[in-house]
């Protein structure tokens, strides 16, 4: 979706495939009346077996439900949580779990926002997309640890070169 004389169009032609988007320059909006919630910054990962989006922070649009649920089975089993909001619509938007055993402890005071109750918009295509065509699961430490190596080898070449560029033309004059 893209905006077109102030409404929102479906995009025809096709956004990068979803899996190489670079998930920090995105913003998560309601699904029905488009409030933002947060940015691709605050992702912590992804709990697919609920659905859920984790993020660190929310804008101010995410109402805390002041109810406090409890479940016996299922994912949340033992696990005491609140409904998140979203502030214009009143739309179920999510989870905050309070209280849980040990096997959703890193979930623990994070917003778990629900994948279909969103849309994400990508900044550097400018297009609407929904958020259960992406995935945030995020990469093995390892993984990115290798991928910033050599980023910064490539800029430790690149300082290298000029240095000795410069060196070549204090030499000359």
């Amino acid at each position: 979706m893209e905006f077109n004389d102030s409404t929102m169009e479906l995009r025809k032609d096709q956004v990068k495939e979803l899996r190489e988007i670079d998930r920090r320059w995105m913003t998560f909006h309601c699904e029905k009346c488009n409030t933002v919630f947060g940015d691709g910054l605050s992702v912590c990962g992804e709990v697919k077996s609920m659905g859920c989006i984790l993020l660190l922070k929310v804008t101010k649009d995410i109402v805390i439900d002041d109810k406090k649920e409890t479940e016996l089975k299922g994912d949340l089993a033992q696990c005491m949580y609140s409904f998140l909001l979203c502030r214009c619509c009143r739309s179920f938007v999510g989870r905050i779990i309070h209280s849980s055993p040990t096997r959703l402890a890193n979930c623990r005071s994070m917003f778990l926002l629900h994948k279909p109750s969103l849309c994400c918009y990508l900044l550097n295509s400018s297009s609407m997309v929904k958020a259960t065509s992406i995935s945030f699961e995020l990469k093995p430490i390892g993984e990115s640890m290798k991928e910033m190596m050599r980023e910064f080898e490539g800029m430790y070449k690149q300082i290298i070169h000029l240095k000795k560029d410069v060196l070549d033309r204090s030499t000359i004059s």
